[in-house]
């Protein structure tokens, strides 16, 4: 018994020996990175994205937020446009020389994205890690793909799906068969008069179009509208628009961006009916 004791407690006193050995020994050095810009996201201002055979995109910061400035003009999605920027905190565990870049398919790259002044050109997948060679700062790093899928979206895609800007609150609407006109006291007046229509049902509807979002948004294609309606804003300001389609989905032309909306057949339901 006295033997199987002492076996046990050498055993134990081995285990911590080894416990102590790993801690207090030498640890592998961690693997450096390389950053790809040292530019912030905040001081950012112009971006513009190159494509051969394609028109440059290119989004300009304004005081009112990002706005879309070729190939068309139109307010931008934010969250979009900081996808791109986070290209600025991108990191590299590799770095090579800027040289023989028609191995890396940089010669003639994809796409060149330039956020200011900095321009990243992106290549080719690296075929064993999946990641992508672009060309900065003097040098080639891999990064991962996500930075490329993001450049590579459409203008489109750019374009802000809210209909109407943070800044625009509806007070009046007016459609052919009837108005509706916040006023001071908040309460809603209906022309003609509408019973079913309760004040709750009106600041939801008016709700609804403060939150409205497409499906798409894409410059006017010319389709002939069907119908015209007004939405008056707090600011003073009135937005003249047309509707171009109700099936199989609500296409709305918002003329002053001349930008047409399309949002689902049942979600336009809604906003053209207040209780619906």
């Amino acid at each position: 018994m006295k033997s199987r004791i002492l076996l046990n407690l050498a055993l134990a006193g081995l285990v911590v020996a080894l416990a102590l050995a790993a801690w207090f020994g030498a640890k592998p050095a961690a693997q450096a990175e390389f950053r790809l810009s040292t530019l912030s996201a905040a001081g950012i201002t112009r971006i513009a994205i190159e494509k051969t055979g394609q028109p440059a995109i290119v989004l300009q910061k304004s005081m009112n937020g990002w706005r879309l400035s070729a190939p068309f003009t139109a307010r931008a999605d934010g969250e979009t446009v900081g996808y791109l920027l986070e290209t600025l905190s991108a990191t590299s565990r590799q770095r090579f020389p800027v040289a023989d870049l028609g191995r890396f398919q940089l010669d003639k790259p994809l796409l060149r994205l330039s956020l200011n002044d900095q321009e990243f050109s992106f290549g080719t997948q690296n075929p064993l890690s999946g990641e992508v060679y672009v060309a900065t700062s003097g040098g080639v790093y891999l990064v991962a793909p996500y930075y490329l899928a993001h450049a590579l979206k459409t203008p489109a895609d750019f374009v802000s799906k809210a209909f109407l800007a943070e800044d625009e609150i509806p007070v009046g609407f007016e459609f052919p068969d009837f108005k509706l006109n916040q006023m001071d006291n908040g309460r809603w007046s209906a022309s003609p008069d509408n019973p079913d229509w309760s004040q709750d049902e009106l600041n939801r509807w008016a709700d609804e179009w403060r939150q409205a979002s497409s499906l798409v948004t894409q410059p006017y294609d010319g389709t002939a509208a069907r119908d015209a309606f007004t939405l008056h804003l707090r600011n003073g300001r009135s937005v003249s628009c047309k509707i171009l389609r109700r099936e199989p989905e609500l296409v709305l032309l918002r003329e002053d961006e001349k930008m047409q909306y399309h949002f689902p057949a049942e979600v336009g339901k809604r906003l053209l009916q207040p209780g619906k």
